[in-house]
């Protein structure tokens, strides 16, 4: 095995830790608070997950049909099926803090810089051409998420692969507890805009989103079906968070970059209008997303230094030898 598979399997364990954790607070969450869940849609995902991960831990263990590539790509949709599923879930639990709303503040510190959401919304909301771009990469969040766990370790790139699925944890998690600190609603309630004002665009998730805050903030909402379930975070922003992350885990993929950089460029300019953000929100998604790039790449230098550092000579020589190998059956 060669120090880039055992670095990899170092983040997926680590991934996996993660998971569980938040599985365990997640489960605590339903045995404390008076949150429901109708079983079906987790019993359905978390089975999937299971026979992926099995999966891709049989094509690592099994010396008959071990193939890396197949079993790192089987283990990150393994577990980022599980992330979505239960992070997303714990996002819904933790609105229902119901601390005070800090949408004014957020809003003094979009005018505090010289940021004016009116003028921005305005700009887009005269420009057909412009929205029709901007639209469909805001609704394309999700799609990013499938090719990298994907393609990329298809394409040999597995340390990026766990990499980006902690990187991706991790922020949702940063995410998870600041929305619940910094509670907010979105820009157009603050400032008192209606549809009227902006004819040529919906922006369907602020609206979605105005549904459910509110009833959960105030306890209506407590039975949670996985399949349902949206984003109810404002501060920071997901969308901001998910373009940078995006943007960072395809950049190996030189074929892809213009696509790359316009898709996620273009995500990240909608945010504000598509999602009803202040611009303070999308400054912090991005702030998040470089911590957790840098935190993960940081932690994971700073393991392989160690490991190298202790490694008998006997034992890298075995490794080289097997790395040889490795490249040689791919």
């Amino acid at each position: 095995m060669d120090a880039e598979v055992r670095a990899t399997l170092g983040l997926f364990r680590f991934n996996a830790f993660l998971i569980l954790a938040a599985l365990l607070f997640f489960g605590l969450a339903l045995l404390l608070t008076n949150f429901r869940v109708y079983p079906t849609g987790y019993l359905v995902v978390f089975l999937v997950a299971a026979i992926y991960g099995w999966y891709g831990y049989q094509n690592i263990t099994s010396k008959h049909r071990q193939n890396f590539r197949r079993a790192f790509t089987l283990l990150a949709i393994a577990q980022m099926i599980l992330v979505l599923s239960v992070m997303t879930s714990i996002t819904y639990v933790a609105t229902a803090a119901n601390l005070p709303l800090r949408d004014e503040t957020l809003l003094a510190l979009d005018r505090a810089a010289g940021l004016d959401f009116r003028t921005y919304l305005n700009f887009i909301n005269n420009r057909l051409w412009l929205i029709y771009i901007l639209a469909a990469g805001y609704r394309a969040i999700s799609l990013p998420i499938w090719l990298i766990i994907i393609v990329l370790p298809l394409a040999g790139h597995y340390r990026r692969t766990a990499e980006f699925a902690c990187a991706f944890m991790v922020s949702l998690i940063a995410t998870t507890v600041i929305s619940t600190l910094v509670p907010a609603t979105g820009v157009y309630g603050t400032i008192g805009l209606v549809r009227a004002d902006f004819p040529n665009i919906d922006p369907q998730s602020y609206y979605n989103g105005m549904l459910e805050i509110p009833a959960l903030r105030d306890g209506s909402l407590r039975l949670l079906s996985l399949f349902d379930l949206g984003g109810v975070l404002t501060f920071p922003s997901f969308h901001a968070i998910s373009a940078v992350l995006y943007a960072w885990a395809l950049w190996p993929l030189r074929w892809l970059r213009p696509f790359n950089l316009a898709c996620n460029g273009a995500m990240l300019v909608a945010t504000p209008v598509g999602g009803g953000h202040y611009f303070a929100d999308v400054v912090a998604g991005i702030a998040i997303a470089m911590l957790s790039i840098y935190g993960v790449r940081y932690a994971h230098r700073s393991k392989t230094s160690l490991t190298s550092k202790t490694a008998a000579p006997s034992d890298v020589s075995d490794l080289r030898g097997t790395g040889a190998a490795l490249m040689r059956r791919r």
